[in-house]
């Protein structure tokens, strides 16, 4: 075995590294090439290929699925792509179907570019249109349902499984898609007696019976008597705005049109359905922005309703313009189609041939009543008729209007949150008014405005203050109490309650207790209080000391002065 000792060394790998690039720049992966087979077993089909370092196998399943089970033996040529030169496990790997669909892709690609008609058949239906094979390589295609004929049909079923001749008109060489068409094939062949129906028609010509057959974004395409297609672009549609062309028209409509353009290189023909129609903008005059008018509803949609002011002439009430009260309104919630309503107009656009009107502008603004009823400042009476969880909505009595009540507008005292939950649908309640806005629609209202602000009980209050309180509530981090004569509840924390730490304990009082406190802070801006019973006794022992310094003084305590006496008569 010493023979094989030096066999890791760095020249042999580099010696190996260089012939395995050799072979793998002969070979190229993705590319077709024709090997011979070598081996044929149940499972597997070995093949041998100039170039490559070991003979990879091909699952017999794929040379059934090619048909050539009955056609192979050990010696025969196949065809193969060489997917991968050298894998993780190191392998070759070569593929006999997707070399056969590389082919077909590549023939039917050579045939898009010439041209050529190709013969396929109708697999399935799926959205859009259909899947097809065609006959000579079994490459898939896609025929849109709008390919299949010259003319629209509902019902297509009945075409599955069918053969028939194709041109292949969209070519996707990233995806190796394909797109076909039997209608573009219909067409040519057709072409000669195109020409000889194209002629027929003139420049103003009126056709009664012009079909729809498809609608786009920019246009109507019309089929005119059966024999030549027609496109009726969007402006040419209508003197009214139309925002979407399905909202007005159908597939299948029948309209007078009229022939307003012919290109002669492409045989086709412009159309136009407002050349017939008188243009309902020329008795634009007779109206006014500002006044108001009866009008008849033709077309509700989620953006706003169209209205008739006159024949033809139309003008859209936008979903903004509906309610004053609702912000989002639901057009089909307020309207139908015939209804007559009075409308306000509040703009004419001769230049577009646009008329905007408004519902809501014949009604009073009902927060400028508001105003003229109540105005600001004022109390009135109301049911929560919704709540989120931040606040109420108030509909006020006698109106259509939501006011808004934030749950911190609720109560001076205690928890918001709490305070809010209490509430539901269906509650009536006094509230006050703080805030009218005319211009965005709200109304701000106040419930505890309507109370007396506990912050007053302290404007006269100062710093060591000693205020006479209420316990209302005990635990462990101290007490929660109520001054006399206020409704506002403060928390003394435990280092608040004795001087001496071991008389700090909130346990040594209970709920009603009546107990003493100062003011060791107060902003009324800040709406905050803090209380100490420790101060008090802070307070009060200064004041003693005070007391004592003062009696210390020698004036009226008995023998004050002997010490003065005992120095005279050491003198003497």
């Amino acid at each position: 075995m010493e023979i094989y000792k030096d066999i890791n060394t760095t020249e042999t790998k580099e010696f190996a590294n260089l012939l395995n690039n050799q072979t793998k720049s002969k070979i190229e992966e993705g590319k077709i090439f024709e090997a011979t087979i070598t081996k044929i077993s149940s499972k597997y089909c070995w093949v041998y290929l100039e170039g490559l370092k070991s003979e990879p196998a091909i699952d017999i399943n794929e040379i059934k699925e090619l048909d050539l089970q009955d056609k192979i033996q050990e010696g025969s040529k196949l065809k193969i792509v060489v997917e991968n030169l050298e894998s993780k496990s190191g392998e070759v790997i070569v593929s006999a179907t997707k070399a056969k669909k590389i082919e077909g892709w590549e023939s039917l690609l050579k045939k898009f570019e010439a041209n050529e008609i190709i013969s396929i058949k109708i697999k399935s239906k799926i959205k859009g249109g259909f899947i097809c094979e065609e006959k000579n390589t079994n490459h898939l295609l896609f025929m849109p349902a709008s390919q299949l004929s010259s003319r629209p049909s509902k019902d297509n079923n009945n075409v599955i499984n069918s053969e028939m001749e194709v041109k292949i008109i969209q070519a996707d060489r990233k995806r190796a898609n394909l797109i076909c068409s039997r209608r573009e094939l219909i067409t040519e062949n057709k072409k000669g007696d195109k020409q000889k129906v194209f002629d027929k028609y003139k420049i103003s010509d009126r056709i009664d019976d012009a079909v729809i057959k498809s609608i786009t974004e920019w246009g109507l395409f019309f089929e005119i008597n059966g024999e030549i297609d027609a496109l009726c672009h969007s402006s040419c549609c209508s003197y009214q705005r139309i925002e979407n062309l399905n909202d007005m028209f159908e597939v299948g409509q029948k309209i007078p049109v009229e022939v307003i353009s012919k290109d002669e290189k492409k045989l086709r023909i412009g159309v136009s359905i407002k050349a017939l129609l008188k243009n309902p903008f020329d008795n634009i005059d007779n109206y006014k922005v500002g006044e108001t008018y009866t009008v008849t509803v033709k077309k509700i949609l989620a953006y706003g309703v169209f209205c008739e002011l006159e024949d033809s002439l139309i003008a859209l009430c936008h979903q903004s313009e509906i309610s004053w009260t609702e912000k989002n309104p639901f057009p089909k919630n307020h309207f139908s189609i015939g209804q007559k309503v009075q409308a306000q107009i509040i703009s004419i656009d001769k230049e577009t041939q646009r008329v905007s009107i408004s519902v809501k502008m014949t009604k009073e603004n009902p927060y400028n009543a508001i105003i003229k009823k109540y105005g600001k400042d004022a109390e009135v009476e109301g049911t929560v008729s919704d709540k989120n969880e931040n606040g109420l909505l108030i509909r006020l009595s006698g109106t259509e209007v939501d006011a808004y009540l934030h749950q911190n507008q609720l109560s001076w005292t205690g928890n918001s949150k709490e305070y809010l939950d209490k509430f539901k649908k269906g509650d009536k309640l006094k509230v006050k008014i703080v805030d009218i806005s005319v211009e965005n629609r709200k109304i701000l209202v106040s419930k505890k405005a309507l109370d007396k602000d506990p912050m007053e009980y302290w404007a006269t209050k100062k710093i060591d203050d000693i205020v006479t309180t209420k316990v209302v509530s005990v635990d462990k981090k101290g007490l929660v109490v109520k001054p006399e004569g206020s409704e506002f509840e403060i928390f003394i924390k435990k280092n608040q309650i004795a001087i001496q730490t071991g008389d700090a304990r909130s346990e040594r009082f209970t709920v009603s207790d009546r107990v003493d406190a100062a003011i060791i802070e107060l902003s009324l801006e800040k709406r905050k209080v803090s209380l100490s019973i420790k101060r008090v006794e802070e307070i009060n022992n200064e004041i003693a000391l005070k007391n004592y310094s003062d009696l210390s003084s020698g004036k009226s305590l008995p023998f004050a002065n002997l010490s003065e006496k005992l120095d005279k008569k050491d003198k003497k």
